[in-house]
């Protein structure tokens, strides 16, 4: 019984696998990586440096934003402070690569707080000198992904997601899922 059993769950895992495989699914691809990164596009991003978190009052740690989960959040502090924007998040790609935009998913839950009105988006080669925003701009309110792409492509080694303001003009900032867009 035991082997029958064994042998299901090897039957079940790779069919499991399979069907991920054909769909390419980036959560299926996620699933594998650290908690800190998740493969989005082709490019592994590690979260370096958040300026907030929210790590008491919920698991809204700064590598939710990079996780491949959409139900999981990045969130700025709110329980026992609520620091105001702007707000940062420093992004690390697995190597350099030209990139041509990113992609911001607003938290997918019931909640809209945090969700990023406002926004600058830097490029560095070292992590250190972000220098001017290679796009500013305001996203629309709505849970939907939102897509911004550069005038040109851009290579670098680093990203920051900077959120200048919330949708409701509150202090906080949030992200389902960050991920940068390649240039082909």
């Amino acid at each position: 019984m035991k082997r029958l059993i064994a042998v299901l769950v090897m039957v079940v895992s790779v069919f499991g696998t399979r069907v991920f495989a054909e769909e390419g699914s980036t959560n299926a691809a996620s699933a594998a990586t650290s908690p800190s990164a998740a493969s989005t596009n082709q490019i592994k991003l590690t979260v370096i440096k958040v300026d907030s978190e929210e790590i008491d009052g919920e698991n809204a740690r700064g590598t939710n934003a990079v996780d491949g989960n959409p139900e999981t959040f990045w969130h700025t502090q709110w329980q026992d402070a609520s620091p105001e924007c702007p707000h940062e998040i420093i992004l690390q790609l697995a190597k350099p690569a030209s990139i041509k935009g990113f992609t911001y998913l607003p938290r997918q839950d019931e909640e809209e707080n945090g969700t990023i009105k406002d926004y600058e988006f830097y490029v560095s080669d070292d992590g250190k000198d972000f220098g001017k925003p290679v796009k500013k701009g305001e996203f629309d309110g709505g849970k939907n992904k939102k897509t911004v792409t550069f005038e040109q492509p851009v290579k670098c080694a680093f990203v920051k997601l900077r959120a200048v303001s919330e949708i409701n003009g509150q202090a906080w900032t949030s992200a389902a899922e960050i991920t940068v867009v390649p240039a082909e």
